[in-house]
């Protein structure tokens, strides 16, 4: 029975997220007050998402530099 009802909920959330996203779409589009105070409080939200560690940031443009320079074959030969 309790997988029953997992299931219901999983395709209630399935299908409500979809929905509910749309329709937020929808608001913000009317550019209401209510969609720039939601858009405010989001801000950091979103923002945290693109916080990237400056040490790691480091690390990666250094693995990227040493590739190009692994691939980087030199001057190409003289065909003299």
């Amino acid at each position: 029975m309790s997988d029953l009802v997992d299931s219901l909920l999983a395709a209630v959330a399935v299908l409500l997220i979809p929905y509910l996203l749309y329709r937020v779409a929808r608001w913000s589009r009317a550019r209401t007050k209510g969609a720039y105070v939601l858009g405010v409080a989001l801000a950091p939200v979103i923002a945290a998402g693109s916080v990237v560690d400056p040490d790691s940031r480091i690390v990666n443009e250094a693995k990227q530099e040493k590739k190009r320079e692994e691939d980087d074959a030199g001057d190409p030969p003289n065909h003299e």
